[in-house]
């Protein structure tokens, strides 16, 4: 009988107890961009709990979040905007705005056009 009291004393919860967490506010500010830091002071725990116990709901809400304001950008960079056009190109096309200048140290090649004619009159000047 002893061991059972032993057992139902070591099966209460060592440490803090645990604090309950709404999982909704934790995905909608991972959304947004939160940081860990920043929703584990928001909701009361550190960001090492945090991420210990809700490190899978904040990735996947991160993800959304991201998704969704790449789904806003391009919306608004097919209905016209410019810049975000431009922005948009550099980072997925690999486009930019620099100027390549290569200097090449070789001559150019010497191209002399002339007419049959021109050519005789020359040959005929050089014979005299």
């Amino acid at each position: 009988m002893k061991s059972d009291i032993n057992k139902a004393e070591k099966k209460k919860q060592l440490g803090r107890p645990s604090k309950s967490i709404d999982q909704k506010v934790l995905a909608n500010l991972s959304q947004i961009g939160c940081t860990q830091e920043e929703i584990g002071s928001i909701v009361g725990i550190s960001a090492r709990t945090l991420q210990r116990r809700f490190a899978d709901l904040l990735e996947v809400n991160k993800n959304k979040g991201k998704a969704s304001l790449r789904k806003k950008m391009y919306e608004k960079a097919m209905k016209g905007n410019d810049k975000l056009l431009i922005w948009l190109s550099k980072q997925y096309l690999n486009m930019s705005d620099r100027i390549h200048n290569t200097n090449t140290t070789e001559p150019l090649p010497l191209i002399i056009e002339a007419q049959a004619e021109e050519v005789k009159e020359i040959n005929g000047k050089e014979k005299r």
